[in-house]
């Protein structure tokens, strides 16, 4: 799953067969919620089996709406010749902005979810450097959500590359300025300089996301990456991670080299709370609808509180995520029950 196939093969055979097997999973979908609703009558919960049945039927019907229009815009650039052109960039942030407005509107429906953003940042002009704790299913979804609807910003995403696998990410977010990365210590360098690339001559609506921990956040990995840093010697950043129990230990490379390239971007880092407990499909289907709420904080500084040196830098993010590891562990004791 690591090596993914050449870009031709996933647009002319994946991405045609995964279309197809989506037309035919929707041709079938009134008998799956027939399926599930029968089947909650004799299971616990509030219709839990129909709402995640119905959450897919409903990505599969926007999935083949983003493949219809991407097809539609890719022939209106001259057939991606023009792809990178100012209107043809802003037609597909605006498409993209329905989606994710669409899949949020679902979501929220079906899962009774509902998110509260504490000290919402006020809206201004300026480049933005965003940092987000990496955890939960949806994670990177509601952020750029928030970012692309709430705040009207076109986001340059730091991915994984193995997201690439999904067609539908992989046409939609290499339309647009964005990064797919792998992890590799022999092509480190070569990464980094990629996110500082992505990073340099941001306008005053963009934005650019990172997630520094890499990965999503489990204890296992959390361990892991104590030991990692353990055997690489640096022992002070594994004594402050060791501390540190909601939070994976955050790589600085990355955010350095975006910092250096955007220097008079203000920075924005990010906290969430509750993705990170939905966990596996079996974990997802128990735990909906969503008996907690979504917590969310945003944290704008300017760059003038941003230091410079090196070392300096390295301390003041593990010193933001220690802050984010203790907002965290605050929300994880005090959520409450929603009402129905």
């Amino acid at each position: 799953m690591n090596r993914l196939p050449p870009k031709i093969v996933r647009r002319l055979v994946i991405a045609p067969i995964v279309f197809v097997l989506t037309l035919i999973l929707l041709a079938i979908s009134p008998l799956v919620l027939l399926v599930a609703a029968i089947a909650d009558l004799f299971l616990p919960g509030s219709w839990r089996t129909l709402r995640l049945a119905a959450f897919c039927v409903g990505y599969l019907a926007l999935a083949v709406v983003a493949f219809i229009v991407l097809f539609a815009l890719w022939i209106a650039s001259g057939f991606g010749i023009r792809i990178r052109s100012e209107g043809i960039q802003t037609a597909h942030y605006g498409f993209m902005r329905w989606w994710l407005y669409m899949m949020d509107r679902m979501v929220r429906k079906l899962a009774r979810i509902k998110i509260y953003i504490e000290d919402r940042p006020v809206p201004r002009a300026g480049p933005v450097l965003v940092f987000c704790r990496h955890a939960g299913v949806g994670n990177s979804l509601l952020l750029i959500g928030t970012i692309l609807v709430g705040y009207q910003r076109r986001p340059r995403i730091v991915m994984l590359a193995k997201l690439q696998w999904e067609p539908l990410f992989d046409i939609m977010l290499n339309r647009v300025p964005n990064r797919f990365i792998r992890h590799d210590p022999k092509r480190r360098e070569v990464l980094v300089e990629a996110i500082g690339e992505l990073a340099r001559g941001l306008g005053d609506k963009d934005a650019f996301v990172l997630f520094p921990e890499g990965k999503d956040f489990t204890p296992k990995i959390r361990q892991r990456s104590i030991d990692y840093l353990k055997g690489r010697g640096h022992h002070s950043a594994a004594e402050r991670a060791e501390k540190m129990e909601h939070v994976l230990p955050p790589r600085h490379n990355g955010v350095i080299a975006a910092i250096e390239n955007a220097p008079n971007a203000d920075i924005v880092f990010v906290a969430h709370s509750v993705l990170e407990d939905i966990g596996s499909v079996k974990e997802l289907w128990s735990r909906i609808p969503l008996q907690h709420p979504i917590h969310a904080r945003y944290w704008r500084i300017s760059p003038s509180e941003v230091p410079r040196d090196r070392d300096e830098m390295i301390d003041w993010l593990y010193g933001w995520w220690e802050r984010i590891d203790s907002w965290v562990e605050q929300h994880t004791h005090r959520l409450e029950p929603m009402s129905p």
